[in-house]
């Protein structure tokens, strides 16, 4: 029996954008976690790996609090909402919105989880960022179609680990890698 992978969900997985990416899209040499995928609402996910030039801590700041750690960065998780805050997190720490983002992952999304953060109580493994991005349904199975999208499932040391485009390489290494197991 064919699977139609229109249906299967890509909750995840990471979509990766293909080395002949046009250059001149945003989504050029991106990583994204797929967070949401469903046939009625379509896909929704946050670009890993493109920093911005706010850090947690400055944010925190921003905000009235404290955040003793300058190092990590608030990365843009995409084009919409980009007023938006998220934390992709590991599932032993929650806030007040938190939710299933696959596997062994969750995303938050509210006011209280940098209060909590700043007061020393955060997932062992995060990242931040403003906005996201999103496809109706269809879309991305479209642009998937045009070679557009690569995938791979998520490794956390990628999504945690790297930043920028090695980040974006070692998630091809990733993809290629996964691409020969199923093969063999």
């Amino acid at each position: 029996m064919e699977v139609d992978h229109d249906m299967q969900s890509r909750i995840g997985q990471l979509l990766i954008s293909h080395p002949n990416f046009p250059l001149q899209s945003p989504f050029a040499k991106s990583i994204i976690y797929i967070y949401q995928d469903d046939t009625v609402n379509g896909t929704v996910g946050v670009v890993l790996n493109k920093p911005s030039r706010t850090s947690v801590s400055m944010l925190c700041e921003q905000n009235g609090l404290m955040f003793a750690d300058t190092q990590p960065m608030m990365y843009m998780g995409g084009p919409v909402n980009t007023g938006a805050l998220l934390l992709l997190h590991t599932d032993e720490w929650s806030s007040t919105n938190t939710a299933n983002a696959g596997g062994k992952l969750r995303i938050s999304s509210d006011n209280h989880m940098f209060h909590k953060m700043s007061q020393g109580n955060q997932p062992v493994y995060w990242r931040a960022f403003f906005g996201f991005a999103t496809w109706q349904p269809g879309q991305l199975q479209s642009e998937m179609n045009s070679k557009m999208w690569l995938t791979a499932d998520a490794d956390e040391s990628i999504i945690y680990n790297y930043s920028g485009d090695k980040q974006w390489n070692k998630a091809l290494e990733l993809c290629s890698q996964q691409t020969i197991d199923h093969f063999f």
